[in-house]
């Protein structure tokens, strides 16, 4: 049997299980999104403005993050608009054309803006000019964002490829390869680079820490090792952030474990079951993660023991969480922006983005790109439906 045919049997078979999974959908066992109840708080989230960016995600899974800068934000839609937006009034200062359809957001700093297209380029914006610098081809599609080190761009394709490029030139400078799953979820950690190593979680499971001169690992471990019968049950997928605090790298799997890992020396400082493909946040002492649950959970940095865990959000489908002050905020698939109390997980405000753009046509309002913190107490939200909003946290009158 030759290599097409047995690719057509493993993705009607795949196909198959999609489809039952989601006929079964309606059926009263099946886990539905839990209801939102009401709750009495002296804050709450205002809109300060909000604009239109182009095509959104919408109903696909495309993280197109936003580029937050001092001044600007620098949004990108599905089919190739770059917008700069001026952060204190959300006026357009400018719109750049890039002919292409996008699959990542806006990576980069304040000197170069760097994109991915759904045809495996990446693309170098120079911030002054605000003009093309460098387009240039990779082996496979990007889902996440470019990192910048030093004078390179970092780059990882969905066929489990790491790139280093230069930042000046586009031009392809070391390549690192490694074979991943026959299934795997569609999307992909980003890159930490600190410590004179590029840290990288794998479709595999596993962790790796590579040199950013050269591409050679300097250790690899794995996080989570694939178990069940079904190409299902096997998933394994670090998909989410990886966040390192000092000389302590943290991760959490897909169906798998969540770990702190000592990266001079690749060895475990503690693990424990977990499962998220959204990635781990960190304060000074805690850890924190939605799980594939729904369930927001606060964790002991220092050994994994369990702070506390909300459940009052259960199948809503969270972004990560981002902390602002004293919270957390998370977005969930309904577009309603959630904020919790860090210490203790109760809730502290609660906003459902608006259902129109500016022209009053309806979009999608699912949240799947994690808030971003401005200015303290300010938010940048981005919908699929390419809405972008900035909320601030207020405190209500006393009469309240």
């Amino acid at each position: 049997m030759n290599n097409n045919i047995i690719c057509f049997y493993r993705y009607f078979i795949l196909l198959v299980a999609v489809l039952f999974i989601s006929a079964c959908a309606d059926d009263d066992n099946v886990d539905q999104p839990v209801e939102l109840v009401p709750f009495a708080s002296n804050y709450y989230l205002d809109v300060t403005w909000h604009k239109s960016t182009g095509a959104g995600a919408e109903e696909q899974y495309l993280f197109l993050h936003p580029l937050i800068l001092k001044k600007i934000a620098v949004t990108i839609s599905r089919d190739g608009i770059l917008n700069i937006i001026g952060l204190k009034t959300g006026d357009f200062e400018q719109d750049i054309e890039l002919n292409a359809t996008i699959s990542a957001g806006v990576g980069g700093n304040e000197d170069v803006w760097l994109l991915a297209t759904r045809d495996a380029y990446v693309i170098a914006i120079d911030a002054k000019s605000r003009r093309e610098r460098w387009r240039t081809r990779v082996p496979s599609e990007v889902l996440v964002r470019p990192v910048i080190y030093e004078d390179t761009v970092v780059v990882r394709t969905i066929d489990g490829k790491i790139l280093s490029l230069n930042i000046d030139s586009g031009k392809i400078r070391w390549q690192y390869q490694r074979a991943i799953p026959d299934l795997t979820l569609r999307g992909t950690s980003e890159p930490v680079i600190a410590r004179d190593k590029i840290f990288v979680g794998l479709a595999d499971g596993r962790l790796i820490a590579i040199s950013p001169d050269n591409g050679e690992v300097v250790w690899d471990v794995a996080l989570s090792v694939p178990s069940g019968r079904s190409e299902i049950q096997r998933l394994v997928d670090i998909d989410g952030d990886t966040e390192l605090y000092g000389r302590v790298l943290y991760a959490a799997s897909f169906q798998g474990r969540v770990a702190a890992i000592d990266v001079e020396r690749g060895q475990f400082l503690w693990a424990r079951d977990f499962s998220t493909h959204t990635g781990v946040l960190l304060d000074e002492k805690t850890l924190y993660s939605s799980d594939e649950h729904g369930h927001i959970w606060a964790l002991d940095r220092l050994n994994g023991a369990t702070i506390w865990k909300q459940e009052k959000l259960a199948h809503r489908k969270l972004t990560r969480p981002t902390i602002i002050g004293d919270y957390l905020a998370v977005g969930d698939f309904e577009g309603y922006v959630h904020l919790l109390s860090r210490y203790d997980g109760h809730f502290i405000a609660r906003f459902q983005l608006g259902q129109y753009d500016d022209l009053g046509w309806e979009l999608a309002t699912g949240i799947i790109v994690p808030p971003i913190v401005f200015k303290e107490d300010r938010l940048v939200v981005v919908t699929r439906g390419g809405i972008l909003y900035v909320l601030a946290l207020r405190e209500r009158d006393d009469d309240f």
